[in-house]
This record gives structure tokens, C-alpha cells and sequence, in this order.
């Protein structure tokens, strides 16, 4: 049977076990000829005493030496792991991150793509074999390069590294090269292969190793500090986090709030630069920043909102010109391309439920609106939509309704004048647990938009256009009577916004009324009390956007015609969306 494959917690836990057993395990070679080994490598490098770098060089060597007598093996055949488990009694992980430590074998690679979960897929250019590495910090730019590591297999066929990755020019690759065996059957010897590329790298330098943390070269001039912004402050925060240690929910929302396309564009390249500078953990706490302003960037496109303009295609093709402008580096699109893998894929649906109950929405929604209908007719249909609703919510089980993602729809008035009918948008959107909110539209109209689950806001949009509808039939019918027939020419406008503030507070005061009626029913008939969780999941899911609004005062008192305003508000009484009312 197979090996079950990994989990990407337990390869990081067993990757710092690893690396703690590795460093344990150096007082069990011998240092007399780790030195001996450096000196060798050393003594045709052509060090100049006076350069800095000299030291660096020396360490380097030291380094390399080690790794490799950590896995030579003495006359009997022992390594240096073998030699410390006899002296040391180890259990449960550190026992199974003990036997990984043991099948370790030296590779020639190449990075070909990165995955999710700190996994990147590579090829053993000795095997042309694709293998999956679990690594926490390895840079996006790294992509395509030849690497020489030292690798770990674990269940399931995946591996950790251990010890240095070292990133190999073509020289050094050719090195290499020359220990591989013909029709993909690996290394000859990967100990001398081990050992002749780590003597080049000595002798002709290299870049610096990739996922070591706080290296030699680490550059403490990095410009941005957690005094520079608030988003600085968190990157440095995150920095000393493990990759799968949970975030502060504040600090997440904090991310989210502060997300617009200039701020992720900052924060990639800051990332970027930090990377550049030797930062790796803190490159990835920008790199966490950035994931999370995409990820809020990718719910807001799926609202119908000003702000959702702005897309991931939008970020992707800013970057792109700001690349051409040799405004950015080409790392970042790097990053960004990578963090965009990461993002949840977009619903497919499956839910016929709940599409047919869109779709039967939706057709009386057309009936009324663009084919016309009498009121009568409007309040029919609004009371079959009611209807279906309510069965759809008795039928989902709490589970299935967490599961449901949220939607927004916006509504385009094409007024820049509030109208009494706005003030009606708060009862629409309660009345189907909706959220709302206003804005105004690049040309300065009034728009509302409804946010909650997919059912909700359709019916909500129906709603409201089904008051629209009202609102001009009763008006109509207002204009036509006896008492508007009466009125002075001078009295009329007064008389009409009179009218229009009545039927919204008899509108407003019917649909409180059934709401509570409709709360009643649906518990009594399911049990428990899914309009609360309901309003869980809509606000749990509004979060996501990252948005800050401010709530509205009341609005100043109102002078208006008592009769006027009586009449609107009898004829509000008469809009009823309740199953049941005849013709």
C-alpha cells in the first residue's frame, strides 16, 4: 500500500526537527577533518586578507565542510546521525524526523513552480524525475534555477531539504553535471558529486544560500522599519511567525481595511526589496500582507460595488506596466503570480436548489419589470418570491447554510438627488437579512448596494424594484384624485413629497411588521433560530471586503402636508407581500 502523502504541518514540524538533529549531530564528526577539508578548498581561492568578503568565504567553506562530513560515512559505514543516536534516546516526531535525517541523499535540481502549503515542485535534472519539496522561504524569483541540496524523503513520496540549498551558475552546473549517468540513473557517486561542487562554490564563489534565515549578509539598512506604517509594523510582527501559525483575526481585518491597488502594489515590491536585502522571513511577512489585501481584492470584485472595480486583472496589469516603466521589478510580478495560485477558485455552482431559485426570481422579477404588470400583479408575484425563500431557508440544515457564499448586487438610480424611496432601502434589505449600503457612482448618482447570501440579495433587488413600482402607481393614482385636483399649482410639489414620505413610512412600518411575523414562523417551523446564524455568516463574509462605513444620522425632521402624508401612508398600509391576498 502507498504511503499516505505529508500534511504540510507535520513536513514543517518534521523540517525544524531536521534541522535541530543535523546541527546536534555535527559534534559527532570530526572537526579535525572538517578543517582539514576547508583548508583544501581554501588554498586555491585566492583570498585577500584586506577584503571584507575574506571571512565570508572562510565560513562559507566551514559550512559546506561540515555538511558534507555530516553524511560521509566512517569505516564501519556510520554517519554522524548514526553516531548521535546511539548516544541519545529519542521518541515519537523527533524519532521519525531522525529516520528521514538518515535517507538524506545530495541532488542536482531545478525549481520549476511553486504550490500551496509551502510546497514547490522540482526536477532532479540526474532522474528528470518531478519530485514536491516542502520549503518555507524560498524566493519566487528563484524560479528556473539549477540548485544543489541535500533532501529528505518523506511519507507519500514528497521531501524536506536539509542544510544548505545552493543555487549553481552554469559552471558550477556543469560540475555537477559531470557525476550524472546516462538514461536517468542518478549520480554516480553524490558524495564526491557532494564534494566537487562545494569545492567550486569555495573556490569560484556563489550567490548566497536560499532558505537560511538572518545570514551573514542580512543587510540591516533595510529602509522600511515598523515606525514606517501601519502595514510595516504587521510585516515586521509576522516576520517571526512560523508559515501555518494563525493570524490575529484584528490584525487580518487591519490588512483588509487598508487594501486598495496603490497599497498591494507597495507592499509586493516592499517585499520584493526585502528579499533582496536578506530578509527572507520578513520578505514573507510582506508576502503574507500581500496575499491578504489580493485575497480582499478578490471577494470585492464579487460585489456589485464602485470599489469592486478593482480586480486581480486590474493589480496583474498595473504591475505590468509599472514593469515596463522600469518602475518595478520584475519580481514582483513573480510574486504576484505565485500569492494569485493561492486564491480560492471560483464557485462552480452545483447548487441546482438554489439555481432554480435564482431563476424563478429572476423570470418574475422580468415579468414585472420589463414587461410591465398592474400592482395587483407586482404584489402577487412578490408574495410568491416571499414564499420561496422562506421554503428554500426551512429546507437548508445550519451546516449548508455556512457553507453558502455571499453576493452583492448594486443598483444604479441614476439620480444624484435622494428621493423619499431611498429611505426605504434599509426595510428592503432587512427584510431579507441583507446589508446595504450607498455610494456614488463615478458620474456622482445615487447607488445602493445589497451584500448577503445569493437568494437574499436577488429577492432584495426584486423588492426594491417592486417598490418602485408602487411608489409610481400610487403617486400617479394620488395625482389623479380630488384632493391633489384641489390644491393650489404653488402646493402641488409639497403636496407629492407629502404623499411619497407617507407611503415609505407605511411601506417601512408594513414590512417591519411581516418581518417579525416571517422571524416567528421560521423558527417555530425549523427549530431553531437560522436567522441568526444567518446574520453570522453575512457579517462573517462582509468582514472579508475590508471596508469601514459610516452610519448614517437621522435624517432632520420633515414638514409635510398632514393629509397628503396620511393618504401615502394608508396607501403604504395597502402594499402587502404576505402569501394568501386575493385579487
Amino acid at each position: 500500500m502507498p504511503s499516505t502523502k505529508t500534511s504540510p504541518e507535520m513536513a514543517h514540524r518534521l523540517r525544524g526537527l531536521i534541522a535541530e538533529l543535523s546541527i546536534a549531530a555535527l559534534q559527532f564528526t570530526s572537526t579535525p577533518r572538517v578543517e582539514s577539508t576547508a583548508r583544501q578548498w581554501l588554498a586555491r581561492a585566492d583570498l585577500d586578507r584586506d577584503d571584507p568578503e575574506g571571512a565570508e568565504t572562510v565560513a562559507l567553506a566551514l559550512t559546506l565542510a561540515g555538511a558534507l562530513a555530516l553524511f560521509a560515512p566512517s569505516a564501519s559505514g556510520a554517519i554522524a546521525i548514526d553516531r548521535y543516536a546511539r548516544q541519545r534516546k529519542v521518541e515519537g516526531d523527533e524519532a521519525a524526523a531522525l529516520a528521514v535525517l538518515r535517507r538524506a541523499h545530495f541532488r542536482i535540481l531545478r525549481l520549476d513552480e511553486q504550490e500551496a502549503g509551502g510546497e514547490w515542485r522540482l526536477t532532479d535534472l540526474a532522474t528528470d524525475e518531478s519530485i514536491l519539496v516542502y520549503h518555507d522561504h524560498l524566493p519566487p524569483t528563484a524560479l528556473g534555477w539549477s540548485l544543489a541540496a541535500w533532501l529528505c524523503p518523506l511519507a507519500g513520496g514528497a521531501f524536506v531539504t536539509v542544510g544548505p540549498l545552493i543555487p549553481l551558475d552554469e559552471p558550477a552546473l556543469a560540475v555537477g553535471r559531470g557525476f550524472i549517468r546516462p538514461n536517468g540513473r542518478g549520480l554516480g557517486n553524490p558524495l564526491r558529486c557532494a564534494e566537487a561542487v562545494y569545492r567550486y562554490i569555495v573556490r569560484h564563489g556563489s550567490q548566497e544560500f536560499l532558505g537560511q534565515e538572518a545570514s551573514a549578509k542580512e543587510d540591516e539598512d533595510f529602509p522600511y522599519g515598523p515606525e514606517t506604517s501601519i502595514l510595516d509594523a504587521l510585516a515586521h510582527k509576522w516576520a517571526d511567525l512560523a508559515p501555518d501559525a494563525k493570524l490575529s483575526p484584528d490584525d487580518v481585518q487591519t490588512v483588509r481595511s487598508l487594501t486598495s491597488l496603490d497599497k498591494v502594489l507597495d507592499v509586493l515590491v516592499t517585499s520584493v526589496m526585502a528579499r533582496d536585502h536578506g530578509r527572507a522571513r520578513l520578505a514573507e511577512g510582506y508576502a503574507r500582507i500581500a496575499g491578504i489585501q489580493m485575497e480582499t481584492i478578490h471577494y470585492r470584485a464579487a460585489v456589485g460595488s464602485t470599489f469592486g472595480r478593482v480586480t486581480l486583472d486590474t493589480v496583474a496589469a498595473a504591475i505590468g506596466r509599472h514593469i515596463a516603466a522600469d518602475e518595478m521589478p520584475v519580481a514582483a510580478r513573480d510574486l504576484f503570480v505565485n500569492l494569485r495560485r493561492r486564491m480560492p477558485a471560483a464557485s462552480s455552482g452545483g447548487n441546482t436548489e438554489l439555481d432554480r431559485l435564482l431563476q424563478r426570481i429572476q423570470a418574475l422579477r422580468a415579468k414585472t419589470v420589463e414587461q410591465g404588470c398592474t400592482e395587483q400583479e407586482a404584489v402577487l408575484a412578490a408574495e410568491k418570491v416571499a414564499e420561496l425563500l422562506d421554503r428554500y431557508g426551512l429546507s437548508l440544515s445550519e451546516i449548508d447554510l455556512r457553507k453558502q457564499t455571499c453576493e452583492g448586487i448594486g443598483i444604479d438610480t441614476e439620480r444624484r438627488r435622494a428621493s423619499p424611496v431611498d429611505s426605504l432601502v434599509p426595510s428592503i434589505a432587512a427584510f431579507f437579512d441583507c446589508r446595504v449600503w450607498g455610494e456614488r457612482t463615478a458620474q456622482g448618482a445615487i447607488r445602493h448596494v445589497f451584500f448577503g447570501l445569493p437568494g437574499d440579495v436577488e429577492a432584495a433587488r426584486y423588492l426594491y424594484d417592486l417598490v418602485e413600482i408602487t411608489f409610481d402607481t400610487e403617486t400617479r393614482l394620488f395625482k389623479g384624485g380630488d384632493f391633489y385636483a384641489g390644491l393650489m399649482s404653488g402646493d402641488r410639489r409639497s403636496a407629492t413629497n407629502s404623499f411619497q414620505f407617507g407611503l415609505t413610512h407605511g411601506i417601512a412600518d408594513k414590512l417591519h411588521h411581516l418581518r417579525q411575523e416571517r422571524e416567528t414562523a421560521l423558527h417555530r417551523s425549523n427549530g431553531c433560530d437560522l436567522v441568526v446564524v444567518k446574520a453570522s455568516v453575512v457579517d462573517k463574509e462582509l468582514d472579508k471586503l475590508g471596508l469601514s462605513f459610516k452610519v448614517q444620522g437621522r435624517a432632520s425632521k420633515k414638514y409635510v402636508m398632514s393629509d397628503a402624508y396620511e393618504a401615502g401612508q394608508e396607501a403604504g398600509q395597502r402594499f402587502d407581500y404576505r402569501p394568501g391576498i386575493l385579487g
